[in-house]
C-alpha cells in the first residue's frame, strides 16, 4: 500500500509540474513561434490603375509614358532560411507582374523575433540583414491583439502605424482588422529605384510646363536650381492605405485590401519634392485560394497552440491531481491500519 501511494504521488507530481511546463514554457516558446520551415506564399490580384513606361519617360515621349487599367498579380513569399534560437532569418520576397510580364520584384532578408515577429538587432554576426523596424513581413505575432503595431516599410526605410479597428469575419473565421495609412516619403530602397529613370531631359521642362504637369515657379525654381544642368535628377515617393485581415490566434494575414501610389518627381537641393507624374499606382486583394490556404494554415496552427497549451495541460493537471489525491488516502490509510486505537490497546481481565 505505501509503495502504491508513493508511486502515485510521485506520478501525479510530475503531471502537474509537466502541466505546468507545458501551459507556460514549453507552449510558448518552442510551438506558439515561427516555425524553422516556414514557406508561406501569398497571391493577390487587383488593377494597376497606372504604370509609367521608364523607357517612355526616359525618352521624353509624355504621350506614352504612362499606361493605365492594366491587371496586375502581386506575390509575397516569407520564407526561414536559418534560426538561431528564438530569432529567425527570414527572406521576403515581393514581386508584381503587369498582364503576365514581371515588372518589380524586391527581395529582403530580415532578422525577427520567433515570437513577435517583429525585427531584432540580436542575431548571429555572420547573417546579413536588413536593419528594420517593426513588423518587417505581413504577418502579425502569434496571439495578436487589439492594439496598434508598427508596420515596416521595404521601400522607404521607414515605419507606419498599424491602428486596430473591429473584428470582422474573413475567410469564415474571426479576424482582427488593422489599418494603416502611410504618408508620402522617398523611395530609398535600391532594389526599387534600379528599373526607374534617373533624370529627366531639361528640355521636356517647357513640355510639362505646357501640360499643366508642374507651375511657372516651378519651372522657374528648377532653372534656378540647374542652371547649366542637361538633365534634372528624378526621385520617387511611395504612400499607400492599406488594410489587414489577421486571424488572432497565430497571426497569419487571411486577407488583404491595398492602395498603393508611386510618383516621379524632382527633388530640389533644398529637400523639397515637385511631383511630376504617377510611376505606378494599383489597388489589390488576396486571392480566393490565398485567402483559403492561409484559413487552413490557421485552423493548423490554432489546432497545436491549443492542444499542447490547453487541452493536453488541463488533462495531465487533472489526472495528475487525482493521483496525489489518491496517494493521501492511501497513505493515511496505511497510518490509521499501523496503529491501534485506545479501546484496541485494553486487554479484558
Amino acid at each position: 500500500m505505501r509503495k502504491t501511494a508513493i508511486a502515485s504521488g510521485a506520478v501525479g507530481i510530475v503531471l502537474l509540474v509537466a502541466a505546468g511546463l507545458l501551459a507556460w514554457w514549453i507552449t510558448p516558446s518552442y510551438i506558439a513561434r515561427l516555425p524553422g520551415n516556414a514557406n508561406h506564399l501569398s497571391t493577390s490580384t487587383g488593377t494597376m490603375r497606372e504604370l509609367a513606361d521608364p523607357a517612355a519617360l526616359a525618352s521624353g515621349n509624355l504621350a506614352r509614358a504612362i499606361r493605365t487599367g492594366l491587371p496586375a498579380t502581386l506575390t509575397e513569399r516569407v520564407k526561414v532560411l536559418q534560426t538561431s534560437g528564438n530569432t529567425a532569418l527570414v527572406q521576403d520576397t515581393r514581386t508584381i507582374s503587369v498582364s503576365g510580364s514581371l515588372i518589380a520584384s524586391l527581395t529582403s532578408d530580415y532578422a525577427v523575433n520567433r515570437q513577435t515577429l517583429e525585427a531584432t538587432t540580436s542575431y548571429p554576426s555572420n547573417w546579413h540583414v536588413t536593419r528594420a523596424t517593426g513588423l518587417p513581413v505581413d504577418s502579425w505575432p502569434l496571439g495578436a491583439k487589439q492594439q496598434n503595431y508598427t508596420l515596416w516599410i521595404p521601400l522607404t526605410y521607414s515605419t507606419a502605424t498599424l491602428n486596430y479597428v473591429k473584428q470582422a469575419q474573413q475567410g469564415g473565421i474571426n479576424t482582427y482588422e488593422y489599418q494603416a495609412s502611410v504618408p508620402p516619403a522617398l523611395i530609398k530602397n535600391p532594389q526599387a529605384l534600379a528599373g526607374l529613370p534617373k533624370s529627366l531631359p531639361i528640355a521636356l521642362l517647357t513640355r510639362i510646363r505646357a501640360a499643366g504637369i508642374i507651375s511657372s515657379s516651378d519651372v522657374a525654381a528648377l532653372s534656378a536650381a540647374f542652371p547649366h544642368a542637361t538633365s534634372i535628377p528624378l526621385g520617387y515617393t511611395y504612400q499607400a492605405a492599406n488594410t489587414y485581415w489577421v486571424a488572432p490566434t497565430s497571426g497569419l494575414v487571411i486577407n488583404v485590401s491595398n492602395n498603393e501610389t508611386e510618383v516621379g518627381g524632382i527633388l530640389l537641393p533644398g529637400g523639397r519634392f515637385i511631383p511630376i507624374l504617377p510611376v505606378l499606382a494599383d489597388t489589390y486583394h488576396a486571392t480566393s485560394p490565398t485567402v483559403s490556404a492561409a484559413v487552413t494554415d490557421n485552423n493548423n496552427a490554432s489546432s497545436a497552440i491549443t492542444t499542447w497549451g490547453v487541452t493536453v495541460p488541463i488533462v495531465a493537471a487533472a489526472v495528475g491531481f487525482v493521483l496525489v489525491v489518491l496517494a493521501v488516502i492511501l497513505w493515511s490509510r496505511k497510518r490509521s491500519r499501523g496503529h491501534p486505537t485506545a479501546m484496541e490497546g485494553v486487554q479484558p481481565r
